[in-house]
């Protein structure tokens, strides 16, 4: 016994030297013994003074503490080694899994799961120590309930994770101080249960710097990835009356859904932490602007909220195993960078793009940046266009922060994320809004081309790449502009100028691009009209075929 967890197990090691002796465990802890090395160590007159009324009973015990000791250290090491030999952990996280989910809860059913995660969540009691098993009964008899001794099950890895836990002194502190207690006692449960389960391949990531302030300010303290989505999410404050606050947060943070990483996911599960008070929330598809409180508060300061904590940590796995089932097969990994032989950059986000673009590779960028500047402000309300968080600047490098985060519809996509007639249309319906806009602000495309559109959900697509826009009507100049874009056709411009109608005649080559669901004569006579440069943009906004 390397150290005793409690005044109880410090009570029947002095039992087991002579039962007359368990009566001088009250006194010898309060005078802070802790191990049986320090009883063998210490002199009868140090005994005498630690409580240890009697001469004789103080001469013997210290006699006899240090024989228990080797005795007891051997035959903790040889149990170790075996133990470890035999470890039944794998067993064990199967049973305490079963049964699994076979769907995934309805969010409106999630509430009901976390009222008391102690039955949901298995009905297995934890590992401990037998002797701490002992010990924690013995102060309180419901402790049968969540605790179980080691040698019942032989999930020796599973008993030592949670005896640390719970033995765990957990200070008052920083918010990353607190962050780390609720890893222990949630994250590092749910990575040991995954280690033998490997049903999810978690990954944990803690608020880190970013490429700005403002976009630092937007990030959860904590973030759980599941194949790369985001599925888990924590705020963190230092002061208990802190709580609300940082619920609220969890639904200013990356509170926006991405069809690219979410899929058909409909709830996000998170968690909110103030001065030792956890909280666990959700947030749902259909209700963004709202947080949803689906337990009660557990302090870390307690064993009991320790325990509840380390159910919920396991009824999280468990919802997180069948919730990746809706995740998309295709998704672009989070944080993940998109390079291309442009010189740019594109690094994702959950729910905006960094782009960076390598001005020795574009120097024209450098001219155009008041520009761009003055193009990302004016359309900064569209809906159908993609839309500055942050930026244009220069610092280095050509810098935007761009939002939302979309599918992509380049050539290897395009039959696959426009599956439907309806589909086309409602995309072509939003290019068309995104260039009234765009012309509005006296800005025309010049790009428009599938991979520059992005999908955001079945009915919502939005154009993006505004670094090629031009000011409506000018004269081309290849010094100010560049070389005539990828795909244009002798009569893209018309007299040398770049206009409205040259724009839609892009469109009209979008619906001629192969893969795309049949058009119909209606359809391929409204992209000949655009070819044609024969409709204007509230013609075309009209035409027959976009409103069947």
């Amino acid at each position: 016994m390397a150290r005793f967890a409690s005044e109880a197990e410090l009570e029947t090691f002095l039992g087991k030297l002579d039962q007359d002796y368990g009566q001088y465990a009250s006194a010898v802890w309060q005078n802070g013994v802790r191990t049986a090395q320090q009883l063998a160590n210490a002199d009868k007159e140090d005994l005498v003074a630690a409580g240890v009324t009697s001469a004789i009973h103080a001469k013997d015990i210290k006699a006899r503490a240090g024989p228990q000791v080797s005795q007891e250290q051997a035959h903790s090491s040889a149990w170790q080694q075996q133990a470890a030999a035999t470890d039944q952990t794998g067993q064990y996280v199967r049973q305490l899994l079963e049964p699994a989910l076979t769907t995934v809860p309805l969010a409106a059913d999630v509430p009901s799961l976390f009222q008391s995660a102690l039955y949901c969540s298995g009905t297995l009691p934890f590992p401990v120590p037998d002797v701490f098993y002992e010990s924690q009964k013995r102060q309180d008899d419901d402790m049968k309930y969540y605790l179980a001794p080691v040698s019942r099950s032989g999930a020796v890895a599973f008993s030592s994770t949670i005896h640390a836990v719970l033995l765990k002194n957990f200070p008052a502190g920083s918010e990353m101080v607190q962050a780390g207690q609720f890893d222990q006692l949630v994250c590092d449960i749910m990575e040991l249960l995954d280690q033998y389960a490997r049903q999810l391949n978690l990954k944990r990531k803690r608020n880190e710097g970013e490429v700005s302030l403002t976009l630092n300010a937007k990030r959860p303290d904590l973030c759980v990835l599941v194949r790369s989505a985001l599925l888990f999410k924590g705020e963190d404050k230092t002061e208990e009356g802190q709580l609300d606050q940082a619920v609220a947060e969890l639904k200013q943070k990356m509170r926006r859904w991405s069809q690219s990483y979410h899929g058909q996911v409909e709830f996000l599960l998170c968690y909110a932490m103030a001065g030792g008070r956890v909280r666990i929330c959700m947030l749902r598809r259909d209700d963004p602007d709202s947080c949803h409180v689906v337990s009660g508060d557990h302090s870390i300061y307690d064993m009991r909220g320790r325990l509840e904590l380390v159910r919920i940590a396991i009824l999280l796995y468990r919802i997180l195993a069948i919730q990746q089932t809706q995740l998309p097969s295709d998704a672009v990994p989070l944080a993940s960078v998109l390079e291309f032989s442009s010189g740019t950059k594109i690094t994702v986000m959950e729910d905006y793009v960094i782009k960076r673009v390598d001005i020795e590779k574009q120097p024209l960028l450098v001219d155009r940046l008041a520009e761009l500047q003055e193009l990302y402000k004016a359309t900064r309300a569209s809906k159908h266009l993609i839309a500055s968080e942050e930026g244009p600047h220069i610092h280095k490098k050509y810098t935007v922060i761009l939002s939302p985060f979309g599918e992509q519809l380049g050539p290897s996509y395009l039959s696959f994320r426009i599956q439907s007639l309806a589909q086309l249309q409602a995309a072509i319906r939003c290019i068309l809004f995104a260039l009234r806009d765009l012309h509005a602000a006296k800005f025309a495309h010049t790009d428009i081309r599938w991979p520059n559109v992005i999908k955001c959900n079945n009915e919502t697509f939005r154009l993006i790449d505004l670094e090629t826009a031009v000011i409506l009507g000018c004269k081309w100049s290849v010094r100010q502009h560049g070389p005539h874009r990828v795909g244009w056709r002798n009569n893209t411009l018309t007299q040398g100028r770049y206009t409205a109608g040259s724009d839609l005649a892009l469109v009209g080559q979008l619906l001629t691009e192969p893969g795309l669901p049949p058009l119909g004569e209606s359809g391929s006579h409204f992209a000949e009209e655009l070819m044609a440069k024969s409709l204007s943009l509230e013609q075309a906004l009209h035409h027959v075929w976009l409103h069947p």
